[in-house]
């Protein structure tokens, strides 16, 4: 039986193959097949998603995350890569050079798509030309953070004591020119106070030491802070976002302090290989996009303070070219010197 119903289609597609060959539309067949072959095939390998930051950070948690979800959902291993250093972009230059074949992508933070690349010149990628974007995966606000040794309890009492201490307070980052210096760099231009900066490469290793108040603060995603701020081993001095958390309403938000203009939003994403199928962009955007959608996904997200991501790819490509040119405004603002 199986053999007879396979021969019929063989000799079917094969007489259809040689009428289109006859009128020159041999092309067609090409069209009507790949879906086929591509849905029931892809991915037939172990897929990368390389993060640029040290594990335990933001980006690493939520790629971590989603590789789980995706490995259930397409029966394959979708494996967190950490490949930390340079501001996220060694890993963001590794898949820009990799095979566009849909077997790496790049769990970013927008800190390497729309931040460093206002303040280096020498980047061998451009975030617009050599990737692809799928889909965002999640959004976050910033919060405001500081060693229990400083003694503050909000941005009020932060600005006094940095403007009667200038240079003595030292802020942490996820590393030079990421989104989370830059933001440092803003609170400084807006609260007319100076600062020390200590890069760090991520998260995982910067909340250490703003646990060891060998830095008095950082701003960190609520993933990775929460919990510390509850069990009341750092202070939360304010949010950046408009409102207040959904998860801790105590704290209040930058324009409650006075400075609406340190209002501002981190998200990651995925990101593949310019020339990627539009097939496989495809796919995944729809798989991310379900996932987000879920209950599951959802209120394991929230639980970290970190809202699903999702939307369009071209709203992925839209957000980029804004926030590459909200942040080169701010670049120049500030005055930061471009590496070249």
């Amino acid at each position: 039986m199986f053999y007879s119903v396979s021969r019929g289609l063989f000799l079917f597609f094969s007489i259809k193959l040689k009428k289109l060959a006859v009128l020159g539309v041999k092309s067609l067949a090409f069209v009507l097949f790949p879906v086929v072959v591509f849905a029931a095939s892809w991915p037939d390998k172990p897929v990368k998603l390389l993060v640029g930051y040290a594990p335990g950070g933001g980006a690493d948690a939520v790629a971590r995350l989603l590789s789980e979800k995706l490995s259930q959902k397409f029966g394959q291993q979708f494996i967190v890569e950490n490949r930390p250093g340079a501001s996220g972009t060694i890993a963001a230059s590794s898949v820009a050079r990799a095979p566009a074949d849909g077997s790496t992508f790049l769990a970013s933070a927008s800190s390497e798509l729309t931040v460093v690349p206002s303040v280096r010149g020498d980047l061998t990628y451009n975030p617009l030309e050599d990737f692809d974007p799928v889909a965002v995966t999640s959004q976050t606000t910033y919060l405001l953070v500081a060693s229990k040794e400083l003694p503050v309890d909000d941005l009020e009492g932060l600005v006094e004591y940095a403007k009667q201490h200038p240079g003595e307070v030292a802020f942490g980052s996820y590393g030079q020119n990421t989104f989370t210096h830059l933001t440092g760099e803003l609170l400084q231009l807006l609260t007319e106070t100076e600062l020390l900066h200590v890069p760090y490469k991520g998260s995982g290793e910067a909340v250490p030491a703003l646990l060891g108040n060998q830095i008095q603060l950082m701003f960190d995603s609520p993933a990775q802070v929460l919990s510390l701020i509850e069990d009341g081993r750092i202070k939360a001095l304010a949010v950046t976002s408009k409102e207040r958390l959904d998860a801790n309403q105590s704290i209040p938000t930058s324009a409650e302090a006075g400075y609406p203009g340190l209002v501002v939003q981190g998200w990651n994403g995925l990101m593949a290989p310019k020339g990627t199928s539009v097939e496989i962009l495809d796919t995944y955007n729809a798989a991310i996009n379900e996932i987000m959608d879920s209950p599951e996904m959802i209120e394991e997200l929230s639980a970290r303070g970190v809202m699903p991501g999702g939307g369009t790819r071209e709203q992925v490509k839209a957000r980029m070219e804004s926030e590459l040119t909200k942040w080169a405004d701010v670049v120049e603002t500030v005055g930061i010197e471009i590496v070249n």
